[in-house]
């Protein structure tokens, strides 16, 4: 009898035979499973040879079977290899891709916070910005002061205070300043430029964010904001996850970028702020936050560090402060040489953060299914073949 479930004996093909015979007899069967009990005598009765007869047929059947199954097996064997190569493919020019990513770092400083129930938050007096990368540093630099226009009634004592103790930049007749925040906004979109009709996006410290944001669309009443502005601390996060498969901690994170080792360090800050010897730059902060980076991940990506990367003094200081631990959200602090002998062990195929995520994370998917498709096959080989 049918040993297992969809299997296919010669007891099977002797029941199929008999079936209608067994319907002319004025039985009920509608089926080989129903008419099994009514074929068991007959079955005794046959010899060998005649068994034999229905062996054969059960053999052709299992072979053509088999022949389907292989068939299958064979086209999902060659699509597997072929996604399996673009993965590889992927994972080769990922490394490198994000190496010469460029990144853009903003700050906008403003002559003090305002009230909430003021229309106006903010007065923007300064911005900064670069260009960056992990393979050649800072490329470029963007700078400007910002004529804030007329003071709200009632707050400028309170706005040049503010100014006083920070920036330090006057609150007006500052010759340096530009009137027209257009015409600001116009050179910065030249500076930051969409790549295939996509603007990249920006990124500026979260504690700055609102206050960026607040006053880049203030600046752009008059025309449109393209810029999408992203936290510079998870930008950080994901390049740890890109290299260790676990995110560092936040605090961790926050720490790095809040260093003050290269406040004073030469052509960091712009020329006005270095000259009259103060330390608020809102171009000196989105230095920094590339120092920061440059100098956290330097070892990770295997960066050789430029003066690009680092100040001069610092690069070549034998006192360079250069974190050694980690500290991941999931355990203890982590030494970076076990970390790089950590990343030499992880698979290399993990989420991308960048333009190319959602593909990496659908060439995944793809491949966990197909890697599914290639072993059930593989069952149905072994299971026909057994």
């Amino acid at each position: 009898m049918p040993n297992r479930k969809g299997a296919r004996n010669a007891y099977y093909f002797f029941v199929l035979e008999k079936l209608p015979e067994l319907r002319r007899r004025g039985l009920a069967v509608a089926s080989v499973s129903e008419a099994i009990p009514h074929c068991s005598e007959d079955w005794a009765m046959l010899t060998d040879e005649q068994k034999e007869k229905y062996a054969e047929k059960a053999r052709q059947w299992k072979a053509k079977k088999l022949e389907k199954v292989t068939k299958n097996f064979t086209v999902y064997k060659s699509l597997f290899s072929a996604v399996l190569f673009a993965v590889i493919t992927f994972v080769q020019i990922l490394f490198p891709v994000v190496l010469e990513t460029s990144f853009y770092f903003l700050n906008i400083f403003s002559h003090g916070v305002l009230p909430p129930h003021c229309n106006q938050r903010f007065l923007p007096c300064e911005i900064g910005c670069i260009k960056y990368s992990l393979k050649d540093g800072i490329i470029a630099d963007f700078h400007h002061f910002i004529d804030p226009g007329e003071v709200p009634r009632g707050f400028r004592f309170h706005c040049q205070a503010a100014g006083d103790i920070t920036h330090k930049i006057p609150i007006s007749g500052f010759e340096l300043a530009t009137a027209n925040h257009s015409v600001v906004l116009r050179e910065l979109y030249t500076f930051i430029q969409p790549h295939w009709g996509t603007w990249p996006p920006v990124y500026c410290k979260s504690d700055d964010h609102f206050r960026v944001n607040w006053c880049l669309n203030h600046m752009a009443r008059e025309a449109v904001n393209h810029l999408v502005l992203l936290s510079a601390e998870d930008l950080v996060v994901d390049l740890y996850y890109q290299k260790l498969q676990k995110e560092p901690s936040k605090t961790w994170v926050c720490n790095t970028l809040d260093a003050s080792m290269w406040d004073y360090s030469v052509n960091t800050r712009c020329r006005w702020h270095e000259e009259n010897d103060v330390l608020f730059c809102a171009l000196a902060t989105c230095k920094k936050i590339a120092y920061c980076i440059s100098n956290s991940l330097a070892n990770m990506y295997e960066i050789q560090l430029t003066s690009s990367h680092l100040p001069l003094r610092e690069k070549d200081s034998q006192s360079t402060i250069n974190p050694k631990m980690i500290v991941l959200d999931a355990g203890q602090p982590v030494s970076v040489n076990v970390l790089n002998w950590h990343i030499g062990k992880c698979p290399l195929i993990t989420k991308y953060f960048l333009l190319l995520g959602s593909l990496s994370n659908l060439v995944i998917e793809l491949l966990n299914e197909l890697t599914n498709l290639f072993k059930a096959c593989m069952c149905l080989v072994l299971n026909y073949r057994s």
